[in-house]
């Protein structure tokens, strides 16, 4: 199906028409005010008011009338032709920007994202700070796991606690 006969079957009838009866409304216009201004200058020489003086006042409006009926019958190629034109210039400039703005885009999501994680983790084995997303300590190469193991009673401990919940003995990191 024609992209054209998608929004209004008639459409392209209407098109043609406009197209056609623009031009003609445009020549009654320029008859009119040819006779009009004919008019109007003729009776310099006659020292008598003008006779067809009216004609002008309804040939320029027709000639205002003439270019609206003629933009609706064109509008559509002009604006194909300027789509054409300017949909490249936009798609390159997008692209430009785009790539100018990678780094800086992708420093602003770090940035974000280390705003939301906790600043560092403290490694359970050796108290050592690491990054919060940290799968290994930095310092000792132990797992980062959630807990912790107290070393005087080998009681579990969630990670972050200061003080073991067995004996009470100071834990590292704590």
């Amino acid at each position: 199906m024609n992209d054209e006969n998608r929004l209004n079957p008639g459409h392209r009838k209407l098109r043609q028409v406009l197209r056609l009866v623009g031009p003609l409304v445009m020549g009654v216009g320029v008859i009119f005010a040819a006779i009009g201004l004919i008019s109007f200058f003729s009776s310099f020489g006659s020292f008598g008011p003008p006779r067809y003086f009216w004609c002008a006042f309804v040939g320029l409006p027709l000639i205002a009338l003439r270019s609206a009926i003629t933009k609706f019958a064109f509008m559509g190629s002009v604006l194909r032709y300027m789509s054409a034109e300017s949909s490249p210039v936009g798609k390159d400039t997008f692209n430009y920007m785009a790539e100018g703005t990678q780094s800086g885009v992708r420093t602003m999501a770090r940035a974000v994202r280390e705003g939301f994680l906790p600043e560092a983790t403290a490694c359970p084995h050796c108290g050592h700070g690491n990054d919060a997303d940290a799968k290994f300590c930095d310092e000792c190469g132990q797992p980062m796991s959630q807990e912790i193991t107290c070393p005087q009673c080998s009681t579990v401990n969630r990670l972050g606690a200061r003080f073991c919940n067995g004996c009470g003995h100071q834990l590292a990191g704590g």
